[in-house]
């Protein structure tokens, strides 16, 4: 039983290191490609996630957007990509590319929000200026203070 299972494990330990990985495809994405490609993605998927209805509403096909941008097809993305799984190392390396991308992303959309929220006065007696009695007389239709 044991000589069994000894072949049976050497027999299949043999048949996974012949485990061909994807050639490299053409047109091929260096890293830097790949990274512009896959921030898109992440930036087109995240924007779905938080209003698919204005996507659906204006018409806009994700995939095809992604693939017009960048001038590509779905057979060329998908084979980079591939290519790209099958090689753990690089891919971690597009990957941490996007994460910088999106980082910086991120805190440019933070400062503009920071920027474009001006503080709010709220209007109160204290606030109001009282018009001076001289230019009431100006203005015709300035109801008098009744006492």
């Amino acid at each position: 039983m044991r000589k069994a299972i000894l072949i049976l494990f050497v027999i299949l330990l043999g048949s996974c290191s012949r485990i061909e990985r994807t050639p490299k495809p053409d047109p091929f994405f260096d890293t830097q490609e790949m990274a512009d490609i896959m921030t898109d993605v992440y930036l087109v998927e995240g924007s779905m996630t938080a209003n698919r209805k204005s996507f659906a509403e204006l018409g806009i096909i994700a995939d095809d957007y992604i693939y017009q941008k960048h001038n590509i097809d779905s057979v060329s993305f998908s084979n980079n990509f591939n290519y790209y799984a099958d090689r753990v190392d690089e891919f971690l390396l597009v990957l941490d590319i996007v994460d910088e991308k999106l980082a910086v992303i991120k805190d440019s959309v933070n400062t503009r929000q920071l920027n474009s929220k001006k503080p709010v006065t709220n209007i109160t007696p204290a606030n109001l200026t009282k018009i001076p009695d001289s230019l009431k007389s100006s203005i015709k239709s300035y109801p008098t203070e009744s006492k």
